[in-house]
């Protein structure tokens, strides 16, 4: 063969490819959105997570219009910040209590750590 012939290479065979499947049947992931399949949750259960979410959002409705004028009188710098943390921190665990509403007591803890911030950001734009 000479550097001008092509090499006659040919294979016979393709490896099979074959998809990997664990051999354990794995747990769904704690946070998601529902799936076809799932179970719907009791409507008392989502009524009770949704009145306290909007007494979350109307609380942080409130904090927002009262740093609106706060930053109008003259705020300083540092205040919009960190009131923007504190209610996104606390609007962050409220959606995470939604996606992982199948569960037995997340939803209510992450619900729970929710009220903390957004009790702070309504502290501190009060005293401003």
């Amino acid at each position: 063969m000479t550097a001008v012939e092509p090499a006659r290479i040919s294979r016979t065979a393709l490896p099979e490819i074959v998809p990997f499947e664990p051999s354990w049947d794995p747990e769904p992931p704690i946070f998601r959105f529902p799936a076809e399949d799932d179970e719907a949750p009791a409507s008392t259960r989502v009524l009770a997570m949704a009145g306290y979410s909007a007494m979350l959002g109307l609380t942080g409705v409130g904090v927002g219009l009262y740093a609106l004028l706060a930053v109008l009188r003259g705020a300083p710098g540092w205040y919009l910040p960190a009131l923007a943390m504190l209610t996104m921190f606390s609007v962050g665990l409220a959606v995470g209590a939604f996606l992982s509403v199948h569960q037995r007591t997340l939803p209510w803890i992450l619900l729970l750590a929710a009220a903390p911030p957004m009790l702070g950001a309504l502290l501190l734009a009060v005293a401003f």
